[in-house]
């Protein structure tokens, strides 16, 4: 059913589901805001998705990031998490009734607890604490080549496809952060590193030298 991620055709979802205040989920790392459809397709448009993309959602929502990237980016799979039940379930139906369950794929889970190495493509608008305790999972799971996509809140200490101020895309009062890996953290990763093995010989020399750092 083409055009099923437009704005009206999510609202249903939005206002019988009860359970759209952030805190009423345990473990929730943000509210559920939906992104509006035309930074969803600026978002989509920056990373590239294509054909040859699987596109992860983390937080999907009402899931019109999983629809717009199958129906007008021919994205190859989309797959959303959502800890919310109450979100999943309406939106399991919707995939079905638009005959698109074997491309889209809705998961009620934690997305820190699942596998994100198959994705080609993250998109996600959460928070800055969030963005920074899912970070290190990034870090870990994503293949070079993949693309973060984050809306309004930068991910702390990696740097952004663009090389130029400000870090992020704008689209009236929206921000865009978009992220390669594994260019987006290969000079923090080298930092951490360096530290790493700084206070290493530091602990060296105290211990038969009696340097103190």
């Amino acid at each position: 059913m083409p055009g099923s991620w437009r704005e009206d055709g999510f609202s249903s979802l939005r206002r019988d589901n009860p359970f759209l205040s952030w805190g009423d989920v345990p473990q929730s790392v943000a509210p559920f805001v939906p992104t509006p459809v035309n930074v969803v397709r600026r978002m989509l448009k920056l990373a590239g998705v294509g054909v040859d993309d699987v596109v992860y959602d983390l937080g999907c929502g009402d899931g019109r990031i999983l629809f717009m990237a199958i129906e007008e980016f021919e994205a190859e799979r989309a797959v959303g998490y959502d800890i919310n039940p109450s979100m999943v379930e309406p939106l399991r139906e919707k995939i079905e009734n638009s005959g698109l369950e074997n491309r889209i794929e809705v998961v009620n889970a934690n997305f820190f607890e699942v596998d994100l190495s198959l994705a080609s493509v993250v998109t996600m608008y959460l928070t800055t604490s969030g963005n920074s305790k899912l970070r290190p999972k990034l870090e870990e799971e994503l293949g070079d080549g993949a693309r973060v996509v984050s809306h309004d809140f930068p991910i702390h200490n990696w740097a952004t496809d663009k090389s130029s101020e400000p870090p992020h895309y704008t689209i009236g009062s929206h921000k865009i952060y978009l992220y390669c890996v594994p260019e987006a953290f290969e000079n923090e990763i080298r930092i951490r590193r360096n530290k790493e093995e700084e206070g290493r010989w530091q602990r060296i020399r105290s211990l038969f030298l009696g340097e103190t750092p």
